[in-house]
């Protein structure tokens, strides 16, 4: 995926195409305003106040609080980046909008955008980082209750489209009876290989905060009978034994490089023979060519909000291996064609 300058008319082709447009000042721009504006309507309420038809911009200021003057300036701006109609002074949704940004909506990305919130606050200084390399803690607990409702919702989200699919992907030698989900606070995953499997257990290890949220995701899903949190530091918990398969789903990229052979090394000893250890973690081509835009920036986030990285797949493929796994498969996914999907057996 790669964010870019497209052109709306024949006068912008023209202008693109003869490479003098000042295309880095334009993605900057644009970049910046499109999802700043994304993140304000949907934090404010807009679109939820339109879900119950067509308002003026006074009407959705009066029904969000704002005022009416600068209302009607971001509505504007949504209209322009076409997350919204406007006709005789009536404001009303787009379909991509209806689709993806209303909290109702079966597809919605809405706790998605307050968790991208959250990432704005993380990225407000890449330069002070850069210059004297200190990093965050985006895992504190120390962290506010909107801030972990947002992130493990958010990445519920996520989780929700892929899980299925996931489930489909990941081949196994016998029907699980025991699953855990290292650090799958939302449970999101864990709840879709329970629908496929009927007679799996789940449990879920993960930081205090995190459970807090997983537990009503878990509950509004009707699997709490069958999908458990137990509480504690994936690096420093014991994880215990006799599980079938084992998640580390986005899980690498937040140790340290010394830390994540270690990790393998406890899925390994908490296996059943015959079990799978399944990564899914963002893709990495490594260090010897032109990255994309995926592996370039998530490198620099990761970094920025955690003081760790993103590992290249021969990385990860070693140290499953030195854990003691073989049989090590690797799948396209569709839905994430971004991520890594690479999967071993004990």
């Amino acid at each position: 995926m790669h964010l870019g300058v497209i052109p709306e008319g024949i006068v912008d082709i023209v202008a693109l195409s003869s490479g003098k447009l000042p295309t880095p000042l334009l993605e900057t721009f644009w970049g910046i305003a499109l999802g700043r504006t994304i993140i304000a309507g949907t934090r404010l309420g807009i679109f939820e106040t339109l879900a119950r038809g067509k308002k003026t911009a006074q009407e959705i200021a009066e029904d969000t609080g704002c005022d009416p003057r600068a209302m009607e300036t971001l509505l504007n701006a949504l209209n322009g980046f076409g997350y919204l109609k406007r006709h005789r002074g009536y404001y009303t949704v787009t379909k991509k909008t209806a689709k993806w940004l209303m909290k109702n909506s079966s597809s919605s990305m809405y706790d998605v955008i307050l968790f991208m919130s959250e990432i704005w606050k993380s990225v407000g200084d890449i330069e002070t980082m850069v210059k004297n390399g200190e990093t965050g803690d985006f895992h504190s607990q120390e962290k506010s209750q909107e801030f972990w409702q947002s992130y493990i919702r958010g990445l519920g989200i996520f989780a929700r489209f892929a899980g299925p699919h996931l489930a489909k992907r990941i081949s196994l030698e016998k029907e699980p009876q025991k699953l855990l989900d290292v650090g799958g606070g939302h449970g999101m995953y864990s709840i879709a290989f329970c629908r496929k499997y009927p007679a799996l257990q789940a449990e879920i290890l993960d930081l205090p905060a995190a459970v807090k949220q997983g537990k009503k995701i878990v509950s509004e899903e009707g699997l709490a009978e069958r999908v458990r949190f137990r509480e504690g530091d994936f690096r420093t918990s014991e994880w215990g034994g006799g599980y079938d398969i084992i998640f580390l789903f986005n899980i690498i990229h937040t140790v340290s490089k010394s830390e994540a052979p270690k990790i393998l090394d406890k899925a390994y000893n908490s296996l059943e023979p015959g079990g799978t250890v399944a990564i899914l973690d963002s893709e990495h081509v490594g260090n010897e060519k032109d990255l994309t835009a995926t592996c370039g920036f998530n490198e620099l986030l990761f970094f920025i909000i955690n003081g760790t990285c993103v590992y290249p797949e021969e990385d990860i493929r070693r140290w499953m291996i030195e854990a003691g796994f073989s049989k090590l498969t690797k799948k396209k996914l569709i839905i994430l064609p971004m991520m890594l999907l690479l999967y071993g057996r004990k």
